[in-house]
């Protein structure tokens, strides 16, 4: 009897086994071209998309010749570059030009043309949402001029100029806005969408020896919907993203309390809240602001930065917070009728039947909305030296 209970137990590993597919669907590593980074345009009726695909025999450091096989200079990608009538269609067409499948699996970031943005992201976002590979955290980011040039920037500091705009992202918002969350804002109500604005510039003023091409991020791009609506500089975009509670680290330039000069002060933890208010059909919100900062520079001849000059002095980086805000808020609701602070979002989350009787109109409500701004800021360091150095006694200001 153990004997035949042994016999039916091989037996029925023997016929589970039949059910084991084994690796059918496999795709080795050589068979596939890893795409890092998209640039998609719009170009004469048709859509341009341009990917920047790795070389794995080029992924040495720059000028190397041992360890990965080396690169003496050569670049670690190559662009494919096609054109069509449909986004799907210009893969097809590049996937014509590649002896390896295209695999989107590992790109981190997303170029829009300016182009394509104000036309209307969403043919693109329904292709990119579709498809399990096209990862949601993905860092879209909206380019001035052609999204191409971008990312055929030289960008020497990192391997590839996708990775870098990836990088900027992440210094510029302690959470930059991915493919997921800019979706979700154009699907949701009481908020509209925003994304980093990237740009290029040289390296080194023009006729220095050995210019490259590099990427800065220069601002907000405003949508509404799906449809880019306008541009905003970086000075206001930075005083929004403080507002969101979202700045990485931001440096303020607050004029010295007395006397002349500048001084800048390094906000290292910052946090916001907002506070919605209805009473008799009148909307209000109120923007809080918690901030712990640092000085980091003294350009005036403002000292000897002792308890009273402290105090003036965190008075004056309140008031400065307060005014950049305030003309943030000020441009989005007049200039673009943008709600990209979600504050419509908040009155939905805390008032929610409120919402519901004025959801309707809050297009209409939004542009007048009265909006305060509340920074509470705690200078908790004024470095080693509270004199300005260079200054006599004499030449210092104090209160």
């Amino acid at each position: 009897m153990p004997f035949i209970h042994k016999y039916r137990a091989v037996v029925t590993l023997l016929l589970c086994s039949l059910l084991i597919s084994g690796c059918w669907d496999r795709k080795e590593i050589n068979d596939l071209a890893f795409v890092i980074g998209i640039a998609l345009d719009k170009e004469d009726g048709n859509y341009r998309s341009s990917l920047q695909i790795a070389l794995p025999g080029q992924s040495g450091a720059a000028g190397s010749t041992g360890g990965g096989g080396g690169t003496s200079g050569d670049k670690s990608w190559f662009m494919l570059s096609n054109t069509a009538k449909t986004l799907h269609g210009t893969t097809l067409e590049g996937q014509k030009e590649l002896s390896r499948v295209i695999y989107y699996a590992h790109r981190r970031t997303l170029l829009i043309g300016e182009e394509l943005a104000r036309e209307g992201v969403a043919p693109m976002l329904d292709l990119l949402t579709r498809y399990p590979l096209n990862r949601l955290s993905a860092l879209p980011v909206v380019t001035r001029g052609p999204a191409h040039e971008v990312l055929d920037t030289d960008a020497p500091i990192e391997k590839f100029p996708s990775e870098m705009v990836r990088e900027l992202c992440f210094l510029n918002m302690r959470a930059p806005r991915s493919l997921k969350t800019f979706t979700d804002a154009i699907l949701s109500e009481g908020v509209d969408p925003f994304l980093p604005i990237a740009t290029m510039v040289n390296n080194v003023p023009k006729g220095w020896k050995d210019t490259k091409t590099n990427i800065k991020l220069d601002g907000l791009a405003i949508f509404k919907k799906d449809k880019l609506i306008g541009m905003i500089e970086k000075a206001p975009a930075d005083a929004l993203i403080l507002a969101m509670g979202e700045a990485n680290a931001p440096e303020i330039m607050v004029k010295a309390p007395r006397g002349e000069g500048e001084l800048f002060i390094k906000l290292n933890e910052n946090n916001s809240s907002y506070q919605p208010h209805i009473k008799n059909g009148e909307v209000t919100v109120k923007i809080r602001l918690y901030a712990k900062g640092v000085m980091v520079d003294n350009e005036s001849n403002y000292g000897d930065l002792r308890e009273t000059e402290i105090t003036s002095l965190n008075e004056a980086v309140r008031q400065k917070i307060k005014e950049d805000i305030e003309e943030g808020v000020r441009l989005v609701q007049k200039k673009y009728k943008a709600d990209i602070l979600g504050l419509g979002r908040s009155i939905h989350q805390h008032l929610p039947k409120e919402w519901d009787k004025i959801k309707d109109r809050w297009n209409e409500i939004y542009p007048n909305l009265k909006v305060t701004v509340e920074p509470h800021v705690i200078l908790e360091n004024v470095g080693i030296l509270n004199k300005p150095i260079g200054l006599s006694e004499e030449e210092i200001v104090r209160d």
